[in-house]
């Protein structure tokens, strides 16, 4: 070989062994970055002229990133739900006192006073009392479940609007990555591009294609398009008498999302509804069974009783709008006939026996067991449930997180030991260009 030879191939390999040298700095560099994979240069044996670096190789694996992001995005839903429903339960908690048990159990026991003394004003006033701290206490747990449906929908529109933002910085980044093919910049763009995916991930469930220059498709899960290259799709979110829609394109896709903290909400915000249907349905059988029965009777000025509950807006009773429908406590109905209204205490123990009584339209039960069961236990159970799902889904993010971390993380040993393999194969390389170019020198001394 010619020292010329010699001194080209070792220019090729200074020039080799520095390009790997920068990449492992900048792997070690980037050691603590959150998303960044690390590269290794491959080289390739180049007949005649030593070696090349053929290209800056990114560890990454499009299964293992696959399975994160299903992770992800299965984690955030459960994450979401098991939030909103431990506010619900806050809301029917009667061991905080933020239930409303005890003021039902008072309801009832408030009316053994009456029974006692028919005439009493002083127990007429209590159940009264009675009855407005229930009825309070039904209507401020509605309100704080609507107030929880609201801040839930307000924080879906706020998710909205980031989807929106990521997917359009996805097709941005779609549109550099097959510019920038063979340059530095090309894995920082993959790995924002990735980035990318796991955030959008965790408001949406998605579907990932990957193109073959780099760029992917991104799609919902019955296979609406979010992003296309380097186009994106606007998501829009409204809401109607018939529930919430998502609409991707014209296409309504909220029956079909899942996971992703935008599935998690609108799931979240159902339970909301379904708690508050189930308060409805108590609220409304409680009302007109004990209407029905108080208006059996006869007050204290010897008139037929009435509605001892009403609604404050003309709507059929729920629990929403339930009042007192008096305050007067003489127009309560204790008498079962108008002979004996001082002592009649018929209609009151009749009242008495509904809070024992159970009704078809309760599923059976008494309505402490319905609040109790169908309301209380029934919420405890979903709460438990989801709050499992929300453990074992996190579980499995963080093994898949962890060899994702693996395969494509820095260590910053094994970078140290690679960084000083390539050091010294420069510092050879580098060596041999001296002595080339010193018996070059030589040979051209004795030439002169």
């Amino acid at each position: 070989m010619s020292l010329f030879g010699a001194l080209s191939i070792a220019s090729q390999a200074l020039l080799s062994n520095r390009i790997a040298v920068n990449s492992t700095t900048k792997n070690i560099n980037n050691s603590y970055t959150e998303g960044y994979s690390r590269e290794e240069p491959v080289f390739a044996d180049v007949p005649g002229s030593g070696v090349s670096v053929e290209e800056l190789r990114r560890v990454f694996s499009r299964a293992l990133f696959k399975q994160y992001v299903s992770a992800n995005q299965e984690r955030e839903a459960y994450s979401q739900e098991s939030t909103i429903l431990s506010q619900i339960e806050s809301v029917f908690n009667d061991a905080t006192g933020s239930g409303f048990s005890e003021a039902l159990n008072y309801f009832f026991s408030s009316l053994h006073d009456v029974a006692l003394n028919p005439d009493d004003i002083a127990a007429r006033e209590s159940f009264l009392g009675a009855a407005r701290t229930l009825i309070g206490r039904i209507r401020q747990s509605y309100s704080s479940l609507e107030e929880i449906g609201e801040t839930y929908y307000g924080k879906l529109l706020n998710s909205v609007d980031r989807l929106n933002q990521l997917l359009k910085e996805l097709s941005q980044v779609n549109k550099f990555i097959p510019l920038s093919k063979g340059s530095p910049t090309y894995n920082q763009y993959l790995d924002q591009r990735d980035k990318l995916i796991e955030e959008i991930s965790s408001f949406i469930e998605t579907k990932v294609t990957f193109n073959e220059d780099g760029t992917v498709n991104l799609y919902t899960a019955k296979g609406f398009a979010l992003v296309l290259k380097d186009r994106a799709f606007k998501v829009s979110a409204d809401r109607d008498s018939s529930g919430i829609h998502l609409k991707v394109n014209g296409s309504d896709i909220s029956s079909s999302l899942k996971k992703g903290s935008i599935g998690g909400i609108l799931s979240g915000i159902g339970l909301v509804e379904e708690w508050k249907s189930r308060l409805n349905k108590f609220t409304s059988v409680f009302a007109e069974k004990v209407n029905q029965q108080h208006k059996a009777g006869y007050d204290l000025y010897a008139n037929k009783g009435g509605d001892l509950f009403t609604s404050d807006n003309g709507q059929p009773v729920d629990a929403s709008n339930i009042v007192l429908a008096f305050d007067d406590p003489k127009k309560l109905a204790a008498a079962s006939s108008t002979s004996n209204l001082n002592a009649d205490n018929e209609n009151v123990k009749a009242l008495i026996a509904l809070g024992q009584e159970k009704f078809s339209e309760l599923n059976d039960l008494s309505f402490g067991e319905f609040y109790a069961s169908e309301i209380v236990s029934a919420l405890g159970s979903k709460v438990a449930s989801v709050k499992n799902l929300y453990e074992n889904s996190t579980l499995r993010f963080n093994a898949v997180k962890e060899k994702v971390k693996e395969l494509s993380g820095v260590n910053v040993d094994e970078e140290m030991i690679k960084l000083t393999k390539f050091q010294k194969a420069y510092q050879a390389a580098a060596r041999v260009v001296t002595v080339s170019d010193e018996l070059l020198e030589t040979v051209l001394g004795m030439v002169r």
